[in-house]
């Protein structure tokens, strides 16, 4: 773990800090759940967009034989995941969500975790056999948000197979945070500099209210098509 711990030295942000390598809600456990879902057998091809340290495909890799490619736009968060546990199994690809270096249908299960989400770009590289497993942000279900994020996907040939609300675990990860960051607060402000650690804090702070407000939920989501 000497590669993760440099790299949160080396990046201080509140994310890395209270998410981990497996640097999404619900963590490892969130990864199992769409894993069982994705539909993927040893040899098939799966993107991890946004990788992050590629937590994620290297789960996927060594758990089921899958040929996995880690993408990130930052290169230094890719060099950190080639030198973690599983890291040889993956391919490492400095790529933009928004626009990736891989021909159309190239991956029979497209990813992102807590990272940007684009449909068309992600749908593009799809196989007409496949699937989209997402850990992200989506509208509350009591005001036909949800509906309207399915639609979405929709339009590019998708139907929801699994759908599992994290909208509880996201809250409480947001308050532990706040909580963490206020009760240490000379420790975070040493680490990120004072005006930084009161923007990451009143980030972490908006988290919260939203999500007690009701006007943000949390998912995982499996799309399948074909």
């Amino acid at each position: 773990m000497q590669a993760l711990e440099e790299l949160t030295q080396d990046y201080a942000a509140w994310w890395i800090d209270f998410l981990g390598e497996h640097n999404h809600v619900g963590g490892e456990d969130a990864t199992r759940w769409l894993l069982e879902r994705s539909r993927l057998s040893a040899g098939d091809l799966m993107l991890d967009c946004g990788a992050f340290v590629g937590a994620s495909a290297r789960y996927v890799a060594q758990r089921a034989g899958v040929r996995a490619v880690a993408a990130d736009v930052n290169p230094d968060f890719l060099v950190a995941g080639r030198r973690l546990q599983g890291g040889s199994l993956v391919e490492w690809a400095p790529a933009d969500t928004r626009r990736l270096p891989f021909r159309d249908g190239a991956f029979d299960s497209v990813w992102s975790l807590d990272s940007f989400v684009a449909p068309r770009e992600m749908s593009r590289v799809a196989a007409s056999r496949s699937t989209v497993c997402l850990c992200c942000e989506t509208p509350i279900d009591n005001r036909g948000g949800l509906e309207s994020f399915i639609d979405e996907w929709r339009e590019f040939g998708w139907e929801m197979a699994a759908h599992r609300s994290l909208t509880m675990d996201a809250l409480q990860t947001w308050r532990r945070a706040e909580a963490e960051m206020v009760g240490k607060r000379r420790l975070y402000e040493d680490r990120y500099g004072t005006r930084p650690y009161l923007g990451q804090l009143d980030l972490v702070g908006y988290l919260v209210q939203a999500y007690e407000r009701g006007g943000m939920g949390h998912s995982l989501i499996v799309f399948a098509r074909g």
